[in-house]
């Protein structure tokens, strides 16, 4: 984990937002006692932790501070004052002193009364002016619930700084709270958003839909502090493919109308689009497909030589992606669902390697690559696409067991089991 956060020896580390900001201090503190000395600190005020079999604390008081020897293996908690079991909050001046005693100090430096969202006041955050990094800690489980004192501290504050006209907390309203920028109020060092509590696929789609709109920001991790899952966050492209010239359909099947009256080009752009991508692209060679782009909003590519197979496709694509992850989509899988792709996705997020669905044994689309693949990928040539970057380099294997939303269509009889299938949607 600190890995991941690239905690360093002489780091301080403040640590504003809500959601799990005391949790991810001592986290990160247990982590890094195994590496050097480490002191805990409030510019708010926290509980008191109670000493158990399972922990090791240190307490410091004031005057303490000249006669200091810090210990491995133990976490260091500065008291400056205790009041109702709570520590108040420590002076910058104690902080200059203490900051040459240890390797790692972590910092609580904002306080939400156990909310996931908050008014701010002007004093807020009180961050630590010799930080090197802050993380902004967010917990999006107050989606969908109503917009009231039990769940946003200081709620008419809230109104006035990020009124919404809805009545329940939605997206929008973590999206303006998050590009408002607040977390980060007097901080000079790195900048770190943990989105906490990502411990399904669907709170995993969810913070996806957020994320995708918060703005100039580029370091952001998420996962589950009580699950111990943190991973940095790579932005993904889809890439749809849909310059091909149906061969073995004899006609263009991307155009063919399914029983609901759309196109299955379509069909599979809708789907795509119920995941909030960044930057989505579509690989096509005729007005039709450019049309179709737009109303999604997509960005169009021209195929200006779809003879020279699919891989040409792959080039011009991959070509004009600018994130960290391309997922390549037929488009002629008019059934492939949200969650499918949020699956691959994820899986993506984990590991970091070239994604590829699996059902029933057999290799799939759509395919997912790292951005480290770009060069090969923008190299291919002929009819094969990525499937000759699979033959020499590992892959992860994405299983699923439904077959129909994987379904694609390559001839006319293909027509007869789609009929069926289609009564299954």
């Amino acid at each position: 984990m600190t890995e991941l956060f690239n905690i360093k020896k002489g780091d301080i580390v403040s640590i504003t937002g809500a959601g799990g900001k005391t949790s991810l201090m001592f986290h990160l503190a247990n982590t890094l006692k195994k590496n050097g000395t480490v002191l805990i600190a409030t510019t708010t005020k926290i509980f008191k932790p109670e000493i158990t079999e399972n922990n090791s604390f240190i307490f410091i008081y004031p005057e303490e501070i000249s006669t200091l020897s810090p210990q491995d293996n133990f976490i260091h908690i500065f008291c400056p004052e205790i009041i109702n079991n709570k520590i108040m909050s420590a002076q910058f001046e104690d902080l200059n002193v203490l900051r040459k005693y240890f390797d790692y100090i972590l910092i609580e430096a904002d306080g939400s009364a156990n909310k996931a969202l908050k008014g701010w006041r002007g004093d807020e955050p009180n961050i630590y002016p010799k930080s090197t990094k802050t993380i902004a800690v967010i917990d999006i489980t107050a989606l969908h619930k109503d917009k009231n004192e039990t769940t946003i501290h200081r709620f008419e504050l809230f109104q006035k700084q990020y009124f919404n006209f809805n009545k329940t907390i939605e997206k929008n309203d973590y999206i303006g709270y998050i590009n408002s920028n607040i977390f980060f109020n007097n901080s000079l060092g790195e900048k770190i958003l943990f989105f906490n509590k990502i411990e399904s696929l669907d709170s995993f789609g969810s913070f996806l839909d957020i994320v995708s709109k918060i703005e100039n920001f580029e370091n952001i991790y998420f996962g589950s502090i009580f699950s111990n899952n943190f991973f940095k966050f790579k932005n993904v492209t889809p890439i749809v493919l849909a310059s091909g010239f149906s061969k073995r359909f004899f006609g263009d099947k991307l155009s063919y109308k399914l029983k609901n009256g759309k196109t299955i080009l379509e069909m599979t752009l809708t789907n795509i689009n119920k995941i909030d991508f960044k930057e989505k692209i579509l690989v096509g060679k005729n007005n039709f497909h450019y049309d179709l782009s737009k109303k999604f909003g997509f960005k169009f590519i021209e195929n200006k030589n779809p003879e020279l197979g699919q891989s040409r496709s792959v080039v011009l694509g991959t070509s004009e992606a600018t994130l960290q992850g391309f997922i390549f989509i037929p488009g002629d899988m008019p059934f492939l669902t949200r969650e499918s792709l949020l699956k691959i996705i994820f899986e993506f997020q984990k590991y970091n390697k070239i994604i590829v669905p699996f059902i029933n044994g057999e290799k799939s689309a759509p395919i997912l690559f790292p951005k480290i693949y770009f060069k090969d990928l923008t190299s291919l040539k002929g009819d094969s696409g990525g499937r000759e970057i699979l033959k020499k380099e590992e892959f992860i294997k994405c299983n699923f067991k439904n077959s129909f939303e994987f379904f694609d269509i390559d001839t006319q009889n293909d027509l007869k089991i789609l009929e069926t299938l289609e009564e299954q949607i």
